[in-house]
């Protein structure tokens, strides 16, 4: 029987598998929360937060997760004087949850292509926006490490850029059932859906650890990652099987589809 591996954390999970369930209810589903999100609730920095709002002239939410953290913490609604950019659909969605919408008088620019969801898409559609940053504070909301490129090209333009870490990511543990849940699986018949590349280098390190039959996973299981920079991951952290697809939950389930009709 195949099987298709969701690795987003508890929760995130949800729409992408009542669409799998739809578009191909022959698939057995395993949740495999790489990552759990942690949201900082820190009251220092709650304040730093509402300090920094008033003289912030763009906002950029890195994630979903950042929109539900960063929200979390203000405690209030987010002021539509502080116009928001984000990477792709999830967090357009994520915004719209909140009632954060251009219909409701915000300012929200991101990339409207999902093969541009992307921090190189989201400069490009900043820089219609703009080609003066010099001196413009730009707040990015965001987790613990990841990705720095994009506040570089806007430090690059002048900008005066604030961090503030909204959540943590925590790995999921080691001895975690569902890593023995694995092992009794077929790995030729399994499709992972990958759309954090942490969260391959995670994985990677527990099924290395995890002998004889984790290097099987490693030489036989099928990682569709969401962005060619996490198949780029999967292919140099040792995946044998990557496939690559635009970003978004539908475009994930179209990538599923044509992985089932190869195995067929």
């Amino acid at each position: 029987m195949a099987q298709i591996v969701l690795t987003r954390p508890l929760g995130q999970s949800m729409r992408l598998g009542e669409l799998l369930a739809q578009q191909l209810p022959e698939l057995k589903q395993i949740q495999l929360p790489l990552l759990s999100i942690v949201p900082n609730e820190s009251p220092q920095d709650a304040k730093r937060l509402q300090e920094l709002l008033p003289n912030i002239h763009l906002a950029v939410f890195v994630s979903p997760n950042a929109i539900e953290c960063t929200m979390r913490l203000l405690k209030a609604d987010w002021p539509t004087t502080v116009p928001i950019a984000v990477v792709g659909g999830g967090s357009v969605e994520a915004l719209e949850r909140r009632g954060i919408t251009v219909d409701n008088g915000y300012q929200i620019y991101y990339p409207k292509e999902p093969e541009n969801w992307d921090s190189e898409g989201l400069w490009a559609e900043l820089k219609k926006v703009s080609v003066h940053w010099a001196n413009q504070h730009i707040l990015f909301l965001k987790g613990a490490g990841g990705r720095a490129w994009l506040s570089e090209q806007l430090l690059r333009e002048g900008a005066q850029i604030h961090h503030l870490e909204t959540y943590r990511r925590v790995p999921l543990s080691k001895d975690a059932p569902v890593w023995q849940l694995l092992k009794t699986v077929s790995p030729e018949e399994t499709a992972c859906l990958m759309t954090s590349s942490e969260g391959v280098r995670h994985m990677t390190d527990v099924l290395k650890e995890m002998q004889p039959w984790g290097q099987e996973w490693l030489n036989l299981a099928t990682m569709i990652c969401s962005h060619p920079r996490i198949a780029q991951t999967a292919k140099e952290l040792g995946f044998k099987k990557v496939e690559c697809c635009n970003a978004g939950d539908n475009q994930l389930v179209l990538a599923s589809q044509r992985w089932i009709q190869q195995l067929k």
